[in-house]
């Protein structure tokens, strides 16, 4: 589970936006965000960007349920990231939303899957094709979980695990945002024996496109002939 009461975060009301200012906080080491939820207004507040930085390092990462109180006030909330916009070339964070986490009501959030196992199928000369690996999860605060791990030790060759094989892995609260018909994972045939069906597959259209052509040029001569009497 994600949610812990060990992590605090102060953080300070903005009065000021626009371009100038964010680039000052910036340069201080903050992130401007906006805290939403739980049937109240927005605020506009400033993070200090290292403790972010210890938050995402942590075991729940994004996921982290933490407490958030606003810096000369005693308005504090128990919060997680809801949105991170970053940097596309540096990566640094520009700007963070974050939502109030309220008793009952269940949070959409993205959760890790990873795999294991000595694949069968692998050991046969197959590939593993590792196809999703974030679900969206429908889920109660106090069910939250980090990730999902997959046993593919006994996936054979074409054989795969879907979203809907996983449900048994999730919490009583929780739900899958995806359809169960998703792959996650599957065994792939080895290469070679794929373009030797494609060339098997290929031969029989050719013969039987052959074999459809036959007829026609049998009749198209008898008709010559024909003509010729």
């Amino acid at each position: 589970m994600s949610e812990t009461n060990e992590i605090h975060v102060t953080v300070e009301r903005r009065t000021e936006t626009g371009k100038a200012e964010v680039g000052r906080l910036r340069h201080k080491g903050r992130i401007p965000a906006v805290l939403y939820g739980a049937g109240k207004p927005p605020v506009a507040i400033a993070v200090e960007e290292e403790s972010i930085k210890l938050i995402l390092g942590g075991k729940g990462g994004e996921n982290t349920i933490f407490l958030l109180k606003l810096k000369g006030t005693k308005d504090d909330s128990r919060v997680m990231i809801k949105e991170i916009q970053r940097d596309p070339m540096t990566l640094r964070i520009l700007h963070m939303d974050f939502i109030r986490v309220t008793k009952g009501q269940k949070l959409t959030v993205t959760i890790n899957v990873s795999i294991f196992g000595d694949c069968h199928g692998v050991r046969e000369g197959g590939l593993v094709n590792f196809i999703t690996r974030e679900l969206q999860v429908e889920v109660l605060p106090k069910d939250m979980f980090e990730g999902i791990e997959v046993d593919i030790s006994e996936l054979d060759i074409a054989q795969q695990i879907t979203v809907g094989d996983l449900v048994d892995k999730l919490p009583e609260s929780a739900k899958f945002i995806e359809e169960d018909h998703r792959v996650v994972v599957l065994v792939e045939a080895p290469k070679a024996e794929v373009e030797e069906e494609e060339e098997e597959g290929l031969a029989d259209a050719e013969r039987l496109i052959s074999e459809q052509a036959e007829p026609e040029l049998i009749k198209k001569g008898k008709d010559e002939e024909g003509e010729e009497d």
